[in-house]
């Protein structure tokens, strides 16, 4: 079982792990800081010793990570893990832009998104129908004021179901939620809209 250190600190880059198990192109650590990726979430990058990681994968309990090529690492191994800062931040601002817009969305006007998708530069809600561009804009224009007053972003462990998540912005609904996201709206810094597509709407943050 992989202890996940990164829903213990989203802001940890660096820490010491050992390699409990080796398969082909994948290591097995007891903890780590890179958080996988799924469907929704791009997951972390960064190094293993002076080896870049392909990516990260979770099985179960434990978090599988990628060498892309030639694998020195053994069982027993003490390594150093370097989280990409940069990338991860950026990341955690589009995710938690995402859950502040969706609150927005459903708390004002009513509308609940089904699906979120968070990219390396963008991220997306998908809505049951089309929303009017007013709407929209009026929605961004209310986040981005929650952005600038600092309203705290918080995520916690469901009490009975393992593994299950939540994510809580102001005092808008909790959306199920398995990433990482700044503490501070502030850090978001400002949502833009990049464009609308039928149902789905894609943002960015500046």
């Amino acid at each position: 079982m992989t202890e996940l250190i990164y829903y213990q600190d989203q802001y940890k880059t660096e820490i010491e792990a050992k390699v409990t198990k080796v398969e082909g192109n994948k290591i097995l650590l007891d903890k780590t800081i890179f958080i996988p990726q799924t469907n929704t979430e791009p997951g972390d990058f960064g190094k293993v010793n002076d080896v870049k990681i392909a990516g990260s994968k979770k099985e179960a309990d434990n978090v599988w990570h990628i060498i892309p090529q030639y694998n020195p690492f053994k069982v027993g191994d003490k390594v150093k893990l370097t989280l990409d800062w940069k990338y991860r931040l950026n990341i955690m601002r589009l995710h938690s832009a995402l859950h502040l817009l969706a609150g927005v969305f459903d708390s004002k006007f009513k509308e609940r998104a089904v699906a979120g998708v968070v990219k390396p530069k963008n991220a997306y809600l998908v809505f049951k129908h089309e929303i009017s561009d007013e709407i929209i804009n009026q929605a961004i224009e209310r986040a981005n004021m929650d952005i600038k007053s600092g309203i705290e972003i918080k995520t916690y462990p469901d009490k009975k179901r393992k593994g299950f998540r939540w994510c809580v912005v102001k005092d808008y609904p909790p959306i199920p939620c398995g990433g990482l996201h700044v503490k501070n709206a502030k850090e978001i810094e400002e949502i833009v809209l990049i464009n609308k597509e039928g149902e789905k709407i894609t943002i960015a943050v500046k």
